[in-house]
C-alpha cells in the first residue's frame, strides 16, 4: 500500500509540474505551427524540457525529503542536501555537484538517488552533460534504490537527450518506459512523440499521442496535453 501511495504521488508531481508550463507552450506554438509545423513545434516545445525535468526533480525531492521525516530518518543528511542545493542556487556548481555527490555515495536510500539526480542536474547547468549523462547511468542501473527513481533517471536522460542528442538516442533510452503499466509510461510516449516531432515525422508523432490519449491508464491532464499537442500539428 505504501508503494502504490508513493508511485501515486510521484505521478502526480510529474503531471501537475508539466501543466504549469502547457499554455505558454500551445499559445507560442498556435501561432507559429503554421509556418512549418514540425519545426516550429520543436522549437516551442523542447525549450521548455530541461526546465521540466528540473521541477520533476525539485517535487520528488519534496516528497522524499517528507518521507525521510516521517520516518525519522538522520536529518544530517537533509541538511546536507539543503547545504548542497543552496551551493548550486548560488551558482556554484562545481561545488554544488560534488556535494551532491557525496551524499550520492554516502546518504540512505532515500536521499542517494535523489542527490544522483541533483548532481547531475548541478552538471548539466555547468555544462557538463556528458558527465550528467553518466551519473544517470549510474543511478538507471542501480538495482538498490526504488525503481521510481531509477526509471526516473532515465526519463530525465531522455529529456536531456532530446535537446542535445540525437532522436535515436532519446528513443533507444526511454524505450523500456513507454511499455504500459510502466509508472512514466505516459511521460516518456510523449517524449517519443516528440522525438519524432523534432525529426519531422509528424505522422508517426500522431500515431504515438492518439494511444496515449486512447489509453484508459493515462490521466485526465495527460489527455487534455496530447489534445492540444495534436491540434498544434495539424494546425487546427
Amino acid at each position: 500500500m505504501l508503494k502504490f501511495a508513493r508511485r501515486f504521488i510521484l505521478h502526480r508531481i510529474l503531471t501537475a509540474e508539466l501543466e504549469l508550463f502547457v499554455a505558454d507552450i500551445f499559445n507560442e506554438v498556435d501561432e507559429d505551427v503554421r509556418k512549418d509545423k514540425s519545426l516550429a513545434l520543436w522549437k516551442a516545445y523542447g525549450k521548455y524540457v530541461i526546465g521540466v525535468a528540473i521541477l520533476i526533480i525539485v517535487g520528488t525531492a519534496s516528497f522524499v525529503g517528507w518521507q525521510n521525516y516521517t520516518q525519522s530518518q538522520s536529518r544530517s543528511q537533509g541538511a546536507a542536501f539543503e547545504a548542497a542545493a543552496a551551493l548550486v542556487a548560488g551558482e556554484k556548481l562545481g561545488e554544488g555537484a560534488a556535494a551532491f555527490a557525496g551524499l550520492a555515495e554516502s546518504g540512505n536510500a532515500g536521499y542517494r538517488p535523489l542527490a544522483a539526480l541533483r548532481e547531475a542536474e548541478a552538471m548539466i547547468a555547468a555544462g557538463e552533460g556528458e558527465k550528467a549523462l553518466l551519473v544517470y547511468e549510474k543511478l538507471a542501473a542501480d538495482g538498490s534504490v526504488d525503481t521510481e527513481f531509477s526509471s526516473l533517471a532515465t526519463l530525465l536522460a531522455g529529456y536531456y537527450l532530446l535537446d542535445v542528442g540525437t532522436t535515436d538516442q532519446v528513443r533507444e533510452r526511454i524505450a523500456p518506459l513507454t511499455e504500459p503499466g510502466n509508472l512514466w509510461s505516459a511521460s516518456a510516449n510523449e517524449l517519443l512523440a516528440l522525438s519524432y516531432i523534432k525529426d519531422g515525422d509528424t505522422a508517426k508523432a500522431k500515431e504515438v499521442l492518439a494511444l496515449i490519449g486512447n489509453d484508459a491508464a493515462t490521466p485526465e491532464d495527460v489527455k487534455g496535453r496530447v489534445s492540444q499537442l495534436l491540434a498544434a500539428i495539424e494546425g487546427k
